[in-house]
């Protein structure tokens, strides 16, 4: 007793008391190990909200990116730095998710219960909760803000080389078709043949000849018929006057300059949107000036011989067709045909939609910015992600989450140490009440 300055030393000195100070013993070393434990616990939990946060700061990169890039006035390469860097920041995460650990455990890398032991006795445990957190089970999984887009045929025309086809147009029971390239009008038959405007009446023809009323009535040859015709007109300007007008095979003319006795005269009519203007002159010297015009080979222009004159300074053959003609003739725009090497895609009427074998096409760049067209299928895998900013919310949300409780997880541990250390202390003082001598 003098050596230990215990009053117990063995059994036989007090069998009750070295059982009861036994057990307290055993109180104490369980709680003072408990109390260790709680602190690796906090020492898990700190590790875990550490990676959390660094975690945290990459998803708000992520989201200010995104933010960026949802911005219009982005261009593709833009975008693709923009995802370049996103791409980064995600493979940044998983590398955390995979690597955190402590002691030998990973704590982010799969989902797991981790039961720290708090107390001298089996339960009495405090379990932190561990949640896999990587770029899958945040809901990032192929995130993307440069997925391809959906094709339209300015992206066509824009992006592609040698890019052929045609606009359909239909017009009543009549269908055309439009050259993408040079705009020229073609009836959509198996042969197509090349759409005129008739001079006369503005409509749509496949006869590309002078046949028509206003064509006919201007071909003043030396023939009897353009005798007659150049005729009637200066007998119909002969005694007219200012503003005058008069009908001749269907067409209105009216008189421009005031004739003179002579009658000279000039008449104008519309054909085709185009003024046409008609002069005949010195009609009095005699019908046989009339009868000398003939056609100028260079110009749509017929004049006297003589000292008359029967000219026009306009077009009056049919005119090619052009895409504002079908517009004015009430046609209808209906799908196009287009040509990408050696591919023919069809455009809804609108051309903002392309398609092959039924599924809708997509403009993609490959890893040097060249364009490529894929379908449906193929861009699903590397679509935009719909609601970007929402999606990052949801992930910040989860780690949040996690963070918060690892948070009250560790204030749970400060209490239970404190609380240890203040049951050790009065274990040690009633042992000693019961050992020392």
């Amino acid at each position: 007793r003098l050596s230990s300055g215990l009053r117990i030393n063995s059994a036989k000195d007090d069998a009750a008391g070295q059982a009861i100070a036994n057990r307290f013993t055993s109180n104490i070393k369980g709680l003072t190990q408990a109390s260790r434990n709680a602190n690796d616990g906090i020492s898990i939990a700190q590790t875990t909200e550490g990676a959390l946060n660094e975690i945290n700061n990459n998803l708000q990169r992520v989201r200010e990116l995104s933010v960026q890039a949802t911005n219009g006035t982005n261009s593709d390469s833009d975008l693709k730095s923009i995802q370049d860097e996103i791409q980064q920041r995600l493979e940044e995460i998983d590398r955390v998710s995979n690597q955190t650990q402590f002691n030998g455990v990973k704590v982010l890398s799969q989902d797991n219960q981790m039961k720290i032991q708090v107390g001298a006795n089996d339960g009495e445990t405090i379990t932190i909760d561990l949640q896999k957190i990587d770029v899958k089970s945040l809901g990032l999984d192929g995130f993307n803000v440069n997925g391809p887009k959906e094709a339209t045929v300015g992206d066509l025309k824009s992006s592609f080389k040698n890019v052929t086809g045609y606009d359909t147009y239909a017009a009543g029971a009549d269908k055309y078709r439009v050259d993408i390239n040079s705009g020229a009008v073609v009836t959509d038959a198996a042969v197509p043949d090349k759409v005129y405007v008739n001079a006369a009446n503005g409509q749509l023809t496949t006869d590309d000849a002078e046949n028509n009323t206003a064509v006919d009535l201007f071909k003043t040859t030396k023939s009897t018929a353009g005798t007659a015709e150049a005729k009637a007109i200066a007998g119909a300007i002969k005694g007219g006057k200012e503003g005058d007008t008069f009908d001749y095979k269907g067409v209105t003319f009216t008189i421009d300059t005031k004739t003179g006795d002579d009658g000279n005269g000039k008449v104008s009519t519309t054909i085709n949107g185009e003024k046409v203007t008609l002069t005949v002159a010195d009609i009095a010297t005699g019908a046989t000036d009339v009868n000398a015009a003939t056609l100028q080979s260079s110009k749509n222009v017929y004049t006297s011989v003589v000292n008359g004159q029967f000219t026009f300074d306009d077009k009056t053959k049919n005119e090619s067709a052009k895409l504002s003609d079908l517009e004015a003739n009430n046609a209808v725009k209906g799908e196009s045909k287009i040509t990408v090497n050696g591919a023919e895609y069809t455009a809804n009427a609108t051309g903002d939609k392309i398609t092959l074998a039924g599924k809708t096409m997509f403009i993609d760049k490959t890893a040097s910015g060249v364009s490529t067209l894929i379908n449906e299928d193929a861009a699903a895998a590397k679509k935009s992600t719909a609601n970007p900013l929402a999606s990052i919310d949801s992930a910040l949300s989860k780690v949040d989450a996690v963070r918060s409780s690892l948070g009250a997880i560790q204030n749970r541990f400060d209490s239970a140490i404190t609380n240890l250390g203040n049951t050790v202390t009065n274990l040690n003082s009633a042992r000693s009440r019961i050992e020392d001598a």
